[in-house]
Order: C-alpha cells, then structure tokens, then sequence
C-alpha cells in the first residue's frame, strides 16, 4: 500500500482476498468509531475532540456513536445485516427483530430502506402508540442559571426543549409535558419542626424567580402543556405521569431521585447536547438515555429498590438524613443484601451478623422516623394531573 492508493495484484485470487479483507473493513469501520466515541465519552466528556482527528466530521461520529449505543453489544449487531440497515432501524423499539427480518428476506440496503419506509407507513395508518416526554423544566432552568446562562437562562431552555421534541417527533414523541414546582410543597410541612428542615435554603434571587416565571410563558407560547399542582414538587408530577399516563413516557432530566420511576414503560433522557455538522451546518442531537436495565446494571439495585436505598444514604443536598454514618456504598450493600428497606431494619433490629454494632445503631435512629423520611426521597404517583398533553 502507497499512500491512500493500494498496490493491487493481477491474479484474481489474491484480488478476492484483497476485496473480502476491505468489505469487511469497511462494514466494520463506522461500528469501531461508534464504540471508540463510546469509550472516549465514558473516559472524559472532552475527549472526543482529543481522541479523533480535526478533519472528520462531528456528524459522522455522532450517528456512529448513536447506532453503536442502539447496539451496545456485540450479540446486538447482526454480522449479516450492513451498518447502514443498523442505522435505518435504530430508532424502532423491534430493531433486532427487524434487522434479523430483513437478513432472513436477504434485503439489500436499498430494499431494506424501501422496507423500513413501508413499515412506518403502515404504522402511520394504524392508530399511533403515545409516547410523552415529560420534562423536568425547574431543574433545568436551576441547570441553565447556576451556570452563567443568568437572564438568557429561560430563553436558552425553551429553545433547548423545542429543538429536542421536533428531533423526537421524528422518532414518534406525540405529547410532551413540562412540569413545575409549586409555591407551597408538602415535605417541608413535614420536617418544618426538624433541626435539619427538608430543603431549607436561602431565597431566590429575584432574577431567578423572574426566569421561572418567563421560561413558563416562553414554553406555553411554544404551545406546550405546562402543570404545576399545589403542594408538590415536580418530581411528584413527573412520576405520576410515568404511572398514569397511558403509553411510554420519558423523563427529561438528570436528577437521580427520578430513578425510581424507571420501568418497562418509562425511561429517561438524562441529557441532549447539541452540535453543528461542519460541513452541512446542520445541528445534530447526542442523546444519553437511561433505561431501568442500565440503570440496574450499573448500580446493583432495581428503580424499585431506589427509594430504600437513598432513604439509607440520605440526601445532602435536600438535606434529608439517613442512617449516621452509612454512605453510597454501604446503603447499596445492605440493599442488595437483604433487597428492602423494611427487611434492612428488621435485619438490624435481630442483630444479623453482617450488620456491624455501629452501624445497626444508625438503622435503629433511622427506623424511630422512617416514615417521614420514606415520603421525602419517596415519589408521589396518585397527583391528579391533566392529560392534555398531546402536540
């Protein structure tokens, strides 16, 4: 090879050679920048821009990184089907399934797009399965604000959202929400004769209120549903949604207390960076879902197990306390151990002995109040919330 021209040879035999080492080179190229993107991310949020050459193109490593995460692993990729059948198939929830049905038909990539046109076509003619995506607008609005974004904050939020559902709509999001905090919020009421009060911080900077107020005129001129419910906070309004509302749903948000709201229905979107293609000047979405099975797969501990665990651990942030003295690590261990809340205390009441004495203590002061704290780390799913929710 000299240059970017190989030196070919005349016999045919070792041309076939040649042509069968770079097909297979090139159907696994966009796979390899895909996970090396994957890899780069999971090291460093900057690192792509280290990791690859100035010349290729953003676009390109973002949709190789978008397939390879709707492929994450090797048995999800059929070594039948091309990348390009991977891609037109990425978004569909059966992608597998379908890949696997066009290798059994033995569809070109052409015939496979004609396929794929024809499924959704069919699909638009049947009644459409609903998928909202219900956001969580304070936290973002804090997000925006603390980082500088100051009086453009509400602004920059309503464009972020309103680019990130047209993206979806695309991949079949028909009702969006966006959810607020209310003035009044019950929790507090529950801890308000507490040394350490639930969410005591200093007051709002008036300009911060402001952009609340703005960012929710700004989402409703967008034609957006905007709810807020007295008395509680948006995460309640959030998981009542991802138990009430009759389709899948996802999360807009990052705030790890959501997490017990993952289910078979109900994933979240932790995040969407946005970034311009330079040579079509098109920009193009980088999503970070979060499904239950990762979310299980990475912690040890299933969303319905959520709740228990941050009860144990507590919340500094929030300022709920847990048990004195049992950190991240050790309230995951006990959970995983003995899989509830409930059956931790019970453990540590019949002082089992894997429970240290310290630490037994601490589960003992925790359970004279476990009650009120279950309702501070726990989500509310019976708010009644309006449904009008479609776009």
């Amino acid at each position: 090879m000299s240059g970017l021209k190989l030196d070919l040879p005349n016999d045919l035999e070792q041309l076939q050679q040649h042509a069968q080492f770079w097909a297979d080179a090139q159907r696994l190229c966009n796979w390899a920048l895909g996970d090396i993107a994957r890899k780069a991310e999971s090291i460093s949020n900057d690192a792509l821009q280290q990791v690859f050459p100035e010349w290729v193109s953003p676009g390109l490593i973002a949709r190789c990184k978008a397939v390879a995460l709707a492929y994450p692993e090797e048995s999800d990729r059929n070594p039948l089907a091309t990348w390009s059948q991977h891609m037109q198939a990425s978004s569909r929830s059966d992608r597998k399934e379908f890949i696997e049905e066009l290798v059994t038909k033995g569809l070109t990539t052409d015939e496979s797009r004609k396929a794929a046109q024809e499924s959704r076509e069919a699909r638009t003619d049947a009644p459409a399965a609903r998928w909202l995506l219900a956001v969580d607008v304070s936290y973002h609005l804090h997000r925006h604000w603390f980082s500088g974004a100051g009086v453009e904050a509400a602004r920059r939020v309503t464009d972020w959202i309103c680019r990130t559902v047209e993206r979806l709509k695309a991949k079949g999001l028909t009702d969006v929400v966006c959810c607020f905090e209310s003035k009044r919020n019950f929790r507090k009421e529950l801890t308000k004769d507490w040394e350490d009060r639930y969410k005591e911080r200093p007051p709002k900077p008036d300009e911060l209120s402001q952009q609340l107020h703005l960012v929710a005129q700004l989402l409703e001129q967008a034609n957006f549903r905007c709810v807020s419910v007295d008395g509680f906070e948006s995460d309640d309004l959030l998981a009542s949604y991802a138990v009430q509302f009759e389709g899948r749903v996802t999360i807009l948000t990052q705030d790890k207390d959501l997490r017990q709201c993952l289910s078979d229905k109900c994933n979240m979107l932790t995040d969407v960076a946005w970034t311009e293609d330079p040579t079509s000047g098109e920009m193009l979405p980088d999503y970070k879902w979060l499904s239950a099975k990762q979310h299980t797969e990475t912690t040890g501990l299933r969303p319905e197990q959520w709740a228990d665990y941050q009860a144990i651990c507590g919340d500094n942030v929030d300022g709920i306390k847990g048990a004195a003295g049992i950190g991240e690590k050790g309230a995951t261990d006990l959970i995983m151990e003995f899989g509830s809340l409930d059956a931790v205390i019970e453990a540590a009441r019949n002082e089992h002995e894997s429970i240290k004495p310290k630490k037994r203590e601490a589960l003992l002061a925790l359970a004279e109040r476990v009650d009120v704290v279950r309702q501070l780390v726990g989500m509310r799913t019976d708010v009644e919330i309006p449904m009008d929710t479609r776009i």
